[in-house]
């Protein structure tokens, strides 16, 4: 259908006062500009005209039947109990690592909008979704899986408040935001464009271009619940909250050699917690083996004891997906391994070695064996202008090795990439700008430390769960701890005990190294000297560390000295550096080692 005879319901003063359908090219005609405390909302979906024919005799969309279509998702996104700058970092990692680095979209699909009090994230249709009279469910089933932070406002009948409306709750308007807005704009400068509108109001401009439909692989045609309905085996109801994406991919593909009787004995477990019937437990585990006997064998088993299997567990986990519906909910400082489970990671770890994700100081600079393991949280103290960030920088520029999750949230992404440029080449900031510009080939510049993934937006510490979940890199470097997002109700000790604790968690149920970028108390800063003792915040710092480094040094004579002031299980090192300023580089001093 053409989208200028598409129609929108709304509700004009009041979101009660429902029944007027308008056609939604016409929507900006009842923008009331000359009364501006004016509130207007529209529909999600839009409609045919008989939906205008239905409103006018039933006075509201309510009920209705008929087709319904989606022309861009609207993503809801209210700000709940997170503070104004909290709140913005959020939606700027939402924006930037869900949407753009994980999801693929481009900016250009892509519109957002402050409400006057969240944030409204406009997109086009990358799902492929279908005209029809059952849309809300299917686009319900889908967003719900994808998106499920953001508020379910799918069903047919919501109404969402329409462009440069205003917002009596704020006193302010809903405003257009770019991208860009986005990622340089305070809170303030939000809200200072949102207390007015302009007189002439063009929404095509806002208008986003038609996509293809690259992730119509997500497309929940039938919930969980209708798929089992319609089979018109038995009348028995999924719990929907038992529905997990990584079992519904075991069960859509062939068995796999070797894992054949461990996927079995999951699979059952998931389709009894879900209160499927032993008998359709059986005849599903048949069809999907083809080996009647091991299909009642597993059955029996499963009703009979009662198996329970989480996402950590070794099958699960290979099919994990970062939409499931309990990805969110994972409880990751509650992984709870069997003796079995314990035992074969040891004896493997036995056969390997140590593991490829640990690494050795000794092996980078003149000082005795010093080994960072997983699960390990290592924290680097300093100082304000000792170099802890550059320390770290060249540390991981020769990690070549390892995969690497770099989150630099004092320092702008420029900032970042030309440092690390200059690093690994030896060159000047002014000489690094005039590489780029003069050879054919960047890549040449960046491919020395392409073993390394940047973020630069404050994250939630649990959306950094789920991203060091979804990446698995072998070390995760925080700079700095400051700026992790954490809901804390409590003062600047609790919140940063919680982040600390938080980090300690990633380290241990990920299996990777965490690298903490920790700034110190007043007191340290004052007396130019940085001991265990130093680290803002309370002594549950250092204690919930592993390892904990320390850099000291002058600042005129850039001169530096890295010293262990605590290793949980080893030796501790101390290593001197001059600082080339020039080059950002950390080089070895000629000093003799000391080590105790």
């Amino acid at each position: 259908m053409d989208s200028k005879e598409k129609y929108v319901e709304i509700a004009s003063g009041h979101i009660t006062n429902r029944g007027n359908s308008v056609k939604k090219n016409q929507l900006h005609n009842y923008i009331d500009k000359k009364e501006s405390k004016h509130e207007l909302y529209h529909s999600w979906y839009t409609f045919d005209h008989e939906m205008a024919h239905y409103t006018k005799v039933n006075k509201t969309i309510v009920g209705f039947k008929g087709m319904h279509y989606v022309d861009t998702i609207i993503l809801d996104i209210d700000k709940k109990d997170l503070s104004d700058d909290s709140f913005l970092d959020y939606i700027r990692y939402f924006v930037n690592n869900e949407l753009i680095s994980e999801l693929g979209i481009e900016e250009e699909h892509i519109q957002l909008w402050f409400s006057g009090t969240g944030f409204h994230v406009e997109i086009s249709d990358i799902f492929g979704f279908t005209p029809s009279t059952t849309l809300p469910s299917v686009v319900k089933n889908t967003l719900d899986k994808v998106f499920p932070d953001c508020d379910s406002i799918y069903d047919g009948p919501r109404l969402i408040r329409a462009p440069f409306s205003y917002n009596k709750k704020s006193g302010l308007f809903k405003v257009p935001l770019s991208v860009k807005n986005l990622n340089e704009l305070t809170i303030d400068r939000i809200k200072a464009r949102a207390s007015s509108i302009p007189l002439e109001i063009d929404l095509s401009k806002y208008q986003l271009p038609k996509a293809e439909p690259y992730l119509s692989q997500y497309l929940m045609l039938q919930s969980p619940i209708e798929i089992e309905k319609s089979t018109k085996r038995s009348n028995f109801d999924i719990d929907p909250t038992s529905v997990v994406t990584c079992m519904q991919t075991v069960l859509s593909k062939p068995p796999v050699m070797g894992e054949r009787n461990d996927s079995m004995m999951r699979l059952a477990a998931w389709l009894r917690r879900s209160g499927v019937p032993k008998p359709i437990v059986y005849d599903t585990l048949f069809k999907w083996s083809g080996n009647s006997k091991e299909a009642k064998s597993t059955t029996d088993s499963e009703f009979e004891n009662g198996y329970n299997y989480w996402c950590d567990d070794q099958i699960m986990s290979k099919y994990c997906d970062p939409k499931c519906i309990h990805f969110k909910r994972k409880d990751y400082s509650l992984a709870i391994e069997s003796t079995q489970t314990l035992a074969s990671k040891f004896v493997n770890m036995m056969k390997d070695g140590v593991s490829n994700k640990a690494f050795n100081f000794a092996s980078y600079y003149n000082c005795p064996d010093f080994w960072v393991m997983p699960g390990e949280l290592m924290i680097l103290l300093g100082d304000t202008g000792m170099g802890k960030s550059t320390f770290l920088s060249n540390l991981t520029a020769m990690l070549r090795n390892h995969k690497i999750m770099y989150l630099s949230l004092e320092n702008s992404w420029h900032l970042t990439y030309g440092r690390f440029c200059q690093i690994v080449h030896s060159k000047t900031q002014d000489e690094i700008k005039s590489y780029h510009m003069e050879m054919d080939n960047v890549e040449d510049l960046y491919s020395p430390f392409n073993h390394i993934q940047f973020g630069h937006v404050s994250p939630d510490i649990e959306k950094l769960k789920e991203a060091v979940a979804y990446q698995k890199p072998d070390i995760v470097c925080v700079d700095t701890t400051d700026e992790v997002v954490v809901k804390s109700n409590g003062g600047e000790i609790e919140r940063m005990n919680t982040i600390i604790g938080s980090l300690k968690e990633i380290a241990t149920q990920f299996d990777c190294i965490v690298i903490a970028v920790h700034h110190v108390n007043k007191q340290a800063s004052v007396e130019g000297i940085v001991t265990l003792h130093s680290a803002k915040g309370s002594s549950n710092v250092v204690q919930k560390a592993d390892k904990v480094l320390s850099i000291n040094g002058s600042a005129t004579e850039m001169q530096r000295s890295l010293y262990c002031e605590k290793n949980r299980n080893g030796n501790r090192i101390k290593i001197m550096f001059k600082f080339n300023k020039p080059l950002m580089k950390f080089e070895e001093d000629n000093i003799p080692v000391i080590s105790s």
